[in-house]
């Protein structure tokens, strides 16, 4: 970065002397090469020792650079006052996540208005509320929380995972609804799955491998549990036998349906097709199925349902949008299905049999559309409450309701009722209003032709009446990966930073599920350039648009999105004045050294021979941070307990990227010991965690204050 956009005001540098002379109280990271030869191509990395985690100076360092940007946020001015900000927000709202109506009773998760953590909650049938779970209350290795639940389809108990805060290694357990007292039943190490029909079983995957290391998910096993029953759980499945094909590092997952005789077995990785088995569900609970074929990976199914004798199956395999095919759930022939068709051939994102008919979620331009395709009968688009995104169906094949979630850019998620036949929703109203205003604020959608002629649109999102130019922080976000589509979605923490004339942009950059298919896979692997180089068109329509300059301008990435941000501050460092990389995921050459490797494909890999090497090796950020450039502003942040991306990751990043840039620019790790990827962090981490995104961006654009625009 030109070091003009380090030459503060005189008067601003001495407010933040401590801020300014903590850069140089960085802590270095030892330097001990390591060269790999990859099929005649040598490789140097100089910080391989931070991979095992068991290097006698990794925690120190990791410490030692926590302390160090804890130092740098609490000088910055308005930062605290930020925070109170961010926490009144947060704190005052009530939030509602999954929910699941069984017998007439309403479960849903709610973290309440200033708690920290979700609660399993019970509205009965006359109304009632009732907590049925409080995570906070139990005994365990660390504070517990929630990481799923499921509840049988009579409505008596409760499948619910459990985990040490931040690290996602469940122990299930069964909740008796009547008593609201856990069984005896605990399960470690394994992933709910889904309860048989009776209600008396549930199927869960069982991983046997040691905690931590690449080998964990490693002959992963499906197994059966039933209530009451002694001796070891009944093994579902294995790979290679009865025809079922799979390699260890694949999860092998089978799956049971109230409303349906047939049971399934799932083989994946990190694709989003699936190979896809059926046998008799209850051949399958005795360990006696006989496992025969529905699709394999060549016939790229995405989802799949349901109901009684009929399967639904998501296919992409000759429309990028997705194909709905109804097929025998006992004798599925997939050359024979039926094709359900919607009009305008819109991107699928998910199905839902009922009783009247099927449920289609689409993607519908920037928002969420929804379909009923009645039976035998033309497919007819439900009106929606709004524009938004729906995150979630829930509903059982032979019921005339679903629940489906809602959110939007001010909006936060909200559970509705919807009568299938009338189309009618209905608020369940689970949490209070929205405690504030926010008409206040806008979101306004726009497209950019990228270099190669591609129309990638993205959104801005403002405070109403708000002046917008070249000095306005902006913060851009894309990522760009596992074709996951970024939709409309309710975030109170940024309204404090709109609040203060910031600007929040989304890019919906190829390697997303925006545009089907086809748009996943034209920033995938090989065409992973594709991703960053999105972004960085966004980011200059911004800056011709006068939102914003490359003075003030931060780019983040979260997870997968790591390879976006890295890689478009590799190509282009002059543009942004900021970069986050938030849990990403920056060293992909190095996959096999971490728990969750089974999901490389994403990436090109495995690496198993010279082309697949330099598809994985082209996309790396950590392997093309180069010598001498002067790079942006850059945060990073971590969890010690993320088994989705090693720590090592942002660790390896921040050393490397510290000992190679030219200029003065800070490089910061941001470490929290007992968080993760994200995902059961405390309301109060998270409000810490995006102070700090905030902060740094208001920082890293020269605002000399963090006063809320009047």
């Amino acid at each position: 970065m030109p070091m003009t956009r380090w030459a503060r005001p005189l008067l601003f540098l001495i407010a933040l002397f401590p801020f300014a002379t903590a850069f140089a109280q960085a802590p270095i990271a030892k330097v001990e090469p390591v060269v790999d030869d990859y099929y005649g191509t040598k490789v140097t990395d100089p910080y391989r020792w931070m991979e095992s985690g068991k290097d006698p100076d990794w925690l120190p360092w990791l410490k030692a650079q926590a302390a160090h940007t804890q130092g740098v946020f609490k000088a910055i001015p308005g930062r605290t006052q930020l925070l109170a900000d961010v926490a009144a927000r947060s704190g005052d709202l009530a939030s509602v996540g999954r929910a699941q109506e069984e017998a007439g009773l309403v479960f849903h998760e709610i973290r309440a208005a200033g708690e920290q953590d979700s609660k399993l909650m019970l509205r009965e049938a006359d109304g009632r509320m009732r907590v049925l779970l409080d995570p906070s209350k139990l005994k365990g290795d660390g504070e517990q929380v929630m990481d799923n639940w499921s509840v049988a389809p009579t409505g008596q108990h409760v499948l619910v995972a459990l985990s040490k805060r931040g690290t996602e290694d469940s122990t299930l357990r069964v909740l008796e609804v009547a008593s609201g007292r856990l069984l005896p039943v605990a399960v470690p190490h394994a992933w709910a799955m889904s309860w048989a029909r009776d209600g008396l079983g549930f199927s869960y995957l069982k991983f046997v491998g040691e905690l931590g290391t690449p080998g964990y998910y490693v002959n992963s096993e499906p197994r059966f549990h039933r209530l009451g029953a002694s001796g070891p759980d009944v093994v579902l499945a294995k790979r290679g036998a009865n025809g079922i094909v799979g390699k260890p590092e694949q999860f092998l997952a089978v799956l049971f349906d109230p409303d349906s005789a047939t049971a399934l077995a799932m083989v994946r990785d990190g694709r989003n097709e699936v190979a896809l088995y059926r046998a008799d569900a209850e051949a399958a609970m005795d360990g006696k199925a006989q496992w025969t074929p529905v699709a394999g990976f060549e016939d790229v199914v995405v989802e799949f349902a349901l109901s009684g004798d009929d399967l639904y199956l998501l296919s992409k395999k000759t429309a990028s949008g997705g194909r709905v095919l109804q097929t025998s759930a006992t004798t599925p022939d997939l050359a024979a299905a039926s094709v359900i068709a919607l009009p305008g051939e819109p991107v699928i994102e998910s199905i839902l049999p009922t009783r009247e008919g099927l449920l289609v979620r689409t993607i519908d331009g920037a928002s969420s559309g929804l379909w009923r395709v009645p039976a035998g009968g033309v497919a007819v688009q439900l009106a929606l409450p709004f524009d938004g995104q729906i995150p979630w169906m829930q509903g059982a094949a032979s019921s005339s309701t679903v629940l489906v979630a809602m959110t939007g850019w001010f909006t936060p998620s909200t559970v509705f009722r919807l009568d299938v036949d009338s189309g009618r929703m209905q608020d369940l109203a689970l949490v209070p209003p929205l405690p504030f205003d926010t008409d206040g604020y806008e979101a306004r959608r726009a497209l950019v032709t990228a270099r190669d002629g591609t129309r990638v649109p993205y959104t801005v999102v403002a405070k109403k009446g708000v002046a917008v130019d070249a000095n306005t922080p902006v913060l851009l976000e894309a990522y760009g990966s596992y074709g996951m589509a970024y939709l409309p979605r309710f975030n109170a923490r940024l309204l404090p930073f709109l609040d203060r004339g910031g600007v929040y942009a989304l890019a919906n950059v190829r390697g997303g599920g925006e545009f089907g298919r086809d748009w996943h896979y034209a920033g995938k692997a090989g065409t992973k350039a594709n991703t960053w180089r999105d972004a960085i068109d966004v980011a200059e329509k911004l800056v011709a648009d006068r939102i914003g300059s490359p003075k003030t301008l931060t780019l983040i990435g979260t997870s997968a999105g790591g390879v976006m941000l890295g890689g478009a501050i590799n190509e282009r460092p002059d543009l942004f004045s900021g970069a986050i990389a938030n849990v990403g995921f920056m060293n992909p050459t190095r996959y096999m050294s971490e728990q969750n490797y089974a999901d490389i494909e994403e990436w090109g890999g495995p690496i198993s021979d010279a082309a697949s090497f330099r598809t994985m090796f082209d996309l790396d950020p950590y392997q093309h941070i180069r010598q001498g450039v002067e790079y942006p502003a850059v945060l990073v942040i971590s969890g010690l307990n993320d088994p989705r991306v090693a720590t090592f990751h942002s660790g390896k990043y921040v050393a490397r990227l510290a000992a190679s840039r030219a200029g003065d620019a800070p490089v910061l790790l941001r470490i929290d010991f007992s968080a993760g990827h994200g995902m059961g962090s405390s309301r109060s981490q998270l409000d810490e965690t995006w102070t700090d995104v905030y902060s740094f961006v208001l920082w890293q654009a020269g605002r000399e204050d963090f006063e809320p625009n009047k």
